[in-house]
């Protein structure tokens, strides 16, 4: 009977559906060493973002052909490592874009009306802080979308329907226009324009610190800057300046180039900028979602047929 590796907290459902076509072995989360003991022998792994799944863990099994990433990105995973080993490394594009879409809009919302701010203010008996006039609406303001994907266009979707924002966006994938998206050739031209700043991309070489101090600078000191995608798209320490100086009106993150954040971390210093722990897909709903979609990948597999989402696909061939 085939193994599978389930490399995270699981819902019984999830554990049900793999253990209807094979032999389930369950890590606790955290430990590499119960990791590597349970890897050897198996068929496939579920795993979600704690550990990074590197050429080590999958020469620990030669019958892995399968690494089930509970999310879009996986950056967690040395794919190419797993694509030279004839792996295939799958992914849920889907099945969290509905929870990261609200997050982002929650975000955009929370900064722009000062709330984390205001609600501190209330706590420490400053009720005259309404008198700063700090919030500002954001009915008919222009979102720039970096990376018009599933996510992006949800978010435009949003933003265009309940607040009547004007959308543009740049994707060098794209080459029609999503609805209700104006399409721009240059990142500068996002940056330059936007009232609010949503990033939607993977985390690559080519993306490491896209928004650096230079593109910090084209945009304007009323701009707003929102990262939902990955840690390490931003240069923190030039946005840390930029925040402190007042150059841009604030910013907020779920997402960031080291997690957990350091003491010293600069970010945790700054202000008008709201952060959360990397928990945009983790809704209740979104985390029985992805773990489904995983796990259908990795039946999917050992029943013959091909998964959907093979991120990979070179390794079909």
């Amino acid at each position: 009977m085939s193994k599978v590796v389930v490399a995270q907290k699981a819902d019984q459902q999830v554990l049900q559906m793999l253990q209807s076509v094979a032999q389930v072995a369950q890590v606790q989360e955290g430990s590499l060493d119960d990791l590597k003991e349970q890897l050897r022998g198996a068929d496939a792994a579920l795993v979600g973002t704690w550990m990074k799944f590197n050429a080590e863990l999958m020469d620990l099994s030669p019958s892995l052909k399968v690494i089930a990433r509970t999310g879009a990105g996986v950056d967690n995973v040395d794919v190419g490592a797993a694509t030279r080993r004839g792996i295939m490394v799958l992914n849920t594009p889907t099945a969290n874009s509905v929870s990261v879409a609200e997050h982002a809009v929650a975000m955009l919302l929370a900064v722009s009306k000062q709330l984390a701010f205001l609600d501190a203010s209330v706590r420490q008996g400053n009720f005259k802080a309404r008198r700063l006039y700090l919030p500002m609406d954001v009915e008919g303001k222009t979102l720039g979308l970096i990376g018009c994907g599933n996510i992006g266009r949800m978010v435009a979707q949003k933003c265009r329907d309940a607040f009547h924002m004007h959308t543009i966006g740049f994707d060098p994938f794209l080459k029609t226009a999503p609805q209700g998206i104006d399409l721009c050739a240059t990142i500068r031209a996002i940056l330059s324009q936007a009232d609010f700043v949503s990033l939607h991309l993977p985390y690559s070489p080519e993306t490491k610190h896209l928004i650096s101090q230079k593109e910090i600078s084209l945009m304007k000191p009323s701009t707003f800057l929102i990262n939902t995608s990955r840690g390490g798209i931003i240069n923190e320490a030039a946005l840390a300046d930029a925040l402190n100086a007042g150059t841009i009106a604030g910013a907020a993150l779920d997402v960031f180039d080291e997690e957990p954040l350091k003491p010293d971390n600069p970010l945790l210093f700054c202000k008008n900028l709201l952060l959360t722990p990397h928990a945009a897909a983790l809704t209740r709903e979104c985390v029985l979602r992805v773990a489904i979609c995983a796990a259908q990948g990795i039946m999917d597999h050992l029943s013959g047929r091909r998964p959907e989402f093979v991120y990979n696909k070179e390794v079909l061939d």
